[in-house]
């Protein structure tokens, strides 16, 4: 029962009229090549003609070339050259090189398909109907209560659910943070040195100022964010991105005491604080002021970015703004929201968590020693957390031409270039290890290898 949309004149003649609107959706491009069409029976009762007019319309577009009959496949149309432009079909994410070890994303092949599904079942089945509906803009309660549980438990996140918010990823999330403070009047916020591009870009377009505060090997330096006007400091403690800095405790308690004296907020990115190799994970800076720290953490890193589906704990006083801010506009798919409040309460996510973290420290290892680099123009700077490696270089001239070598095997790299606003002090390349499949990972890494052996 396929449907075809077409405008047809009033009057007599509607055969003619017929044929000429599907010439006119052919040489368009309305109708591409091997667009499957409603039979003459369903397009006869849609148009409100006679069956007869319709299969005579079919034939003659047939015996034009406009059309073609195919058995089992009922009428499609032709391959004809049409005057539409080209479609604008780039992927704006960029081509996938064939061995990738860019940073941000899990494996894929490692995302736990048969436990989600049952989750997914679970959900849609429920005869209620309740995922059905749209969501509270701040996401479902189901997943907020689960989520405030969740992170009190691995985090040391001190909230609730009526603190929490769901969002589609990061990046989202701060945007409606970016909003919010503006609304609150704050017009400039603080960032570190290095940091993800797009992040910076979310700020501004939010209509923010961004301020960039450096980072020494304890994390962001606070003596110069306290003699900057910032209102607020986009921070990642737990692992610093990208040069996969653990914040100290001493350079913390700083950071919380800036934001006390000066009234400002802390933005804590918790994107992998999960993965740590040499302890425990590092609880959240978040547990040293709930009242001065929004944190923000993601499913992206744990599970799959393609979910889209991130979470913020907010302080009591931005709630009521943020809340204002998001409204209807912040609306996640409630069906994805209930599977991962099922999945979470079902240990799901503990489980495969604690199952990549293995995984990850024998690639990491891995990649430490096939790599053995051994040069003093590449430095391997400490990996203990994270999904990547930080490898410095002496020269912007160098980060380059190793990055042109990369790709002309077909390998993903960033340069430490990718991550600054201005030309980097500080050159290099980070390393990811957790994209390539299991099954390709040390294959990858061979032609790696070769490239910095070069």
């Amino acid at each position: 029962m396929l449907e075809l949309h077409l405008e047809l004149p009033s009057g007599p003649g509607r055969r003619a009229a017929i044929e000429t609107a599907l010439r006119d959706s052919i040489r368009t491009g309305r109708l591409v090549a091997g667009t499957r069409l409603p039979s003459s029976r369903v397009l006869a009762h849609d148009l409100g003609v006679s069956r007869s007019t319709i299969v005579s319309a079919y034939e003659q577009l047939n015996a034009e070339g406009f059309l073609a009959s195919r058995h089992g496949q009922g009428t499609v149309v032709a391959d004809v050259p049409t005057g539409a432009a080209p479609a604008d079909d780039e992927d704006l994410m960029g081509p996938t090189p064939t061995w990738d070890f860019r940073p941000g994303e899990p494996d894929p092949t490692s995302f736990p398909r048969r436990e989600w599904m049952q989750s997914l079942r679970r959900i849609v089945s429920d005869p209620s109907g309740t995922a059905m509906g749209y969501p509270d803009p701040r996401g479902r309660i189901e997943l907020r209560h689960t989520l405030a549980g969740h992170l009190a438990r691995t985090r040391s996140v001190v909230t609730d659910a009526g603190s929490v918010f769901v969002y589609g990823g990061f990046a989202a999330g701060l945007g409606f943070i970016a909003e919010a403070f503006r609304r609150a009047g704050i017009t400039r916020i603080a960032v570190e040195e290095a940091m993800l591009p797009m992040h910076r870009m979310v700020l501004r377009v939010a209509g923010l100022e961004v301020e960039t505060i450096r980072v020494d090997n304890e994390g962001i330096v606070v003596e110069e964010l306290a003699t900057s006007s910032a209102g607020a400091v986009l921070v990642t403690p737990a692992n610093h991105y990208p040069y996969g800095i653990t914040m100290s405790p001493d350079r913390r308690a700083q950071l919380v005491s800036w934001a006390d004296l000066a009234d400002a907020w802390i933005i804590e990115d918790d994107y992998d604080g999960e993965f740590r190799y040499d302890r425990r994970p590092i609880g959240a800076l978040q547990a040293l002021a709930p009242h001065r720290v929004i944190y923000a953490g993601t499913a992206s890193k744990s599970l799959a970015a393609g979910l889209r589906l991130g979470w913020l704990a907010v302080p009591d006083e931005l709630r009521p703004g943020l809340t204002a801010a998001a409204n209807l506009r912040a609306g996640v798919s409630s069906i994805d929201q209930l599977a991962l409040a099922d999945f979470i309460e079902r240990g799901q996510l503990d489980r495969h968590i604690r199952t990549m973290r293995r995984t990850y420290d024998t690639r990491r290892r891995t990649m430490l020693e096939r790599l053995d680099l051994g040069d003093a123009d590449l430095v391997v700077q400490p990996c203990v957390a994270g999904l990547h490696l930080c490898i410095s270089v002496p020269s912007p001239e160098l980060e380059r031409e190793i990055l042109v070598r990369a790709e002309a095997a077909d390998i993903g790299l960033l340069g430490l270039s990718t991550f600054h606003r201005a030309p980097a002090e500080r050159a290099g390349l980070t390393v990811g290890f957790s994209r390539p499949a299991q099954h390709a990972f040390a294959a990858g890494l061979d032609r790696l290898a070769n490239v910095f052996a070069g």
